[in-house]
This record gives C-alpha cells, structure tokens and sequence, in this order.
C-alpha cells in the first residue's frame, strides 16, 4: 500500500492532465521493491510545460509520510517484520503457539514494553485471542487444553483493563479478551491473574470472578474497598491491616488458602531491578556536563536495546 501511495505521489507523465496520467503514460525508470522500502524511480520533472510532468496527484501526500514513517520505524517490526512468520514463508501459527507453549519450560514470559503505547490494547488482545482459541480447540487433545491447563498472568494490569470504557482505548480489545478468559477459561484449562498497584481501576468483571487475592500494602481508601468487596463479609478486621503491612507482607484470602491469613513472603534474591532510586544520595551528587551527554541513552531509544 505504501509503495502504491508513493509511486502515485512522486510518479511523472508524459501527460500534463491528471486524467491522464495513468501508469500506462509514466515515465518510469525503476520499478523500486517495497519490500525493502525502496521507492519507485522517475525521470524527473521539469519546470516548464514540457514532459516529464510532475503528478497532479498529491491527495495522499502526507498519508504516505505517515505510513513510511511507521514503516520505518524499529518499534513496528514486530508487526511488519515478523520473520518466519511473514506471508506464511516458513512457520505458521502453530509454531507461534509452540514456542508459547508447547516447550518443556514451565514459564514463558512476553515481553511488550517495547510495543507501541497506541498498540498496546490491541497486541494484548491478540494474544489472549490466540492463547484462548488453542485452548478451546485443543481442549480434547492429550497434550494441551485440559490436560495441561496454564495460568496468564497480567502484569500492570491496570494500564489496560479499566474499569469504565477508556477513550485511550476506543476498542477495549485488551480488556474483553481477559474478561472472556475470567468468565470461561475454567473450562477449557485456561486462568488468569491480574497484578495491579490499583486495583479500584480494574474491570468490575474481572474482580468479581477472582477466585483468590493476595494484597499487599494499599494506603490509598478506593483500592482498599475494592479488595475489601472482593472478600468475605467476615474478613473486615484482616482487611483493615492493609496500610499497615511491611514490605514482604500480604493477606491472602480465597480459594488458594483454608484459612485467610497474613503472610509473609520471602524475599528473592538477587532481587529484581526495580527498588527505589536513592534521592538523597543522588540529589547530592554533582554531575559534570562531559558526563551527561546522553549519546547512549538516544541510541538505545532508536535501537530499542537495552
């Protein structure tokens, strides 16, 4: 579509009226490939009234930019450059779902931080789409469905299952895959787990079919209420511990426990990197300009490596 919308832009003719100037009368010098985002090559035009003519059609002008700068772009080569798997070349969809789960491992993690943040609604509901439907096919096979039932965990799930229809999310593609997972995964060998630092911003769906929580510290009173509705009515008094826990410590009440407790949880070590910046310390440093140049920093945002 690019090279399509490309060529019709930067095209010339040997024909001054745009009605004629159909790809019968360019004056074509090469054909380009788009699939390496080379463009089509002209004679060039020229100023005055005689051919070659520049192309009178300019509608699609910036529509093109737009899409070649898209095209172009590192972060959308998940999306238009999925190796194997572009055009059926040499893998198909059962090898995505194999390297997902049909290896010997016990856990697959998907990484999409690196994902655009306008795509990310509709990425996760893909996802959970093709998770899904292999399940609900595969539910009689020996090695999949049922009898090796798997558990999808959301990290950071309140950035894309709100609560209420968010504009950010016109589609809520994301959110009503999960819902559909809550609602009839059971069935088919499917689960899911939500991990949130906001649970008052979840899908009311989604909580109401949560079989086990386990909360940590919450200071703030409307997550505080969303979990004290997700448990028993006799479980108040446990409840009212959450602004007080530790750090390690959570309450834990469901399906997953006999008795609703608070527990505490080992620490992993080495712990992930994810522990608060010293401000102190960092505040008080003096940095040197020669030292702050953020050449590496521009080069990992374009590359998108770490």
């Amino acid at each position: 579509m690019w090279h399509n919308l490309n060529r019709e832009v930067i095209a010339t003719y040997n024909k001054a009226d745009q009605v004629s100037q159909t790809r019968d009368n360019e004056m074509l010098i090469d054909e380009g490939d788009y699939s390496e985002l080379i463009p089509a090559q002209f004679q060039p035009y020229t100023v005055d009234s005689k051919a070659p003519y520049k192309s009178k059609n300019q509608t699609m002008y910036l529509y093109e930019k737009k899409i070649f700068s898209r095209l172009s772009d590192n972060k959308y080569d998940f999306m238009f450059k999925p190796g194997g798997y572009l055009d059926g070349e040499n893998k198909d969809l059962n090898d995505l779902i194999i390297e997902w789960m049909g290896h010997e491992k016990r856990l697959t993690i998907l990484d999409l931080s690196g994902i655009p943040y306008e795509l990310m609604d509709i990425s996760i509901g893909l996802i959970n789409r093709i998770v899904y439907d292999s399940m609900f096919w595969g539910k009689d096979e020996d090695y999949t469905g049922r009898a090796r039932p798997i558990l999808m965990v959301f990290e950071e799930a309140h950035a894309y299952l709100p609560k209420n229809q968010d504009s950010r999310y016109i589609y809520g593609y994301a959110r009503k895959s999960v819902e559909k997972i809550f609602k009839e995964g059971r069935k088919f060998g499917i689960g899911a787990a939500v991990v949130t630092q906001r649970p008052s911003e979840i899908s009311d769906t989604i909580l109401a079919q949560v079989g086990t929580t386990i909360s940590m510290r919450l200071t703030n009173s409307s997550d505080q209420s969303s979990v004290k509705a997700t448990a028993p009515n006799n479980m108040t008094g446990l409840m009212d511990l959450l602004p007080t826990l530790r750090i390690g410590e959570c309450i834990v009440v469901g399906d997953a426990i006999k008795i609703p407790s608070r527990v505490r949880i080992q620490k992993f070590e080495p712990r992930p990197n994810s522990n608060d910046p010293d401000i102190i310390k960092s505040w008080s440093h003096k940095f040197e300009s020669k030292d702050t140049d953020y050449i590496n920093v521009v080069r990992k945002m374009r590359e998108r490596r770490f």
